[in-house]
């Protein structure tokens, strides 16, 4: 996880990605925190994608809101 974060802080500021999701065989989604907390995680139950994803687009909640 620490290669990740770091490989994103290097990347040109528009090529950075501010959340990852991975598929990784565990109990639901693993989601990564890039940005406000890079390296913070938690897991998501696949259905609740959706509207996590639709959420973090549009400003609503952010990536604590959903840990936490």
């Amino acid at each position: 996880m620490h290669s990740l974060v770091a490989a994103d802080a290097a990347a040109a500021e528009e090529d950075r990605i501010f959340y990852l999701f991975l598929a990784d065989g565990g109990e639901g989604l693993l989601a990564v925190d890039l940005a406000d907390e890079p390296g913070r995680t938690f897991r998501l139950p696949v259905d609740r994608f959706a509207d996590m994803s639709a959420n973090l687009s549009i400003g609503n909640m952010d990536f604590a809101d959903f840990a936490d």
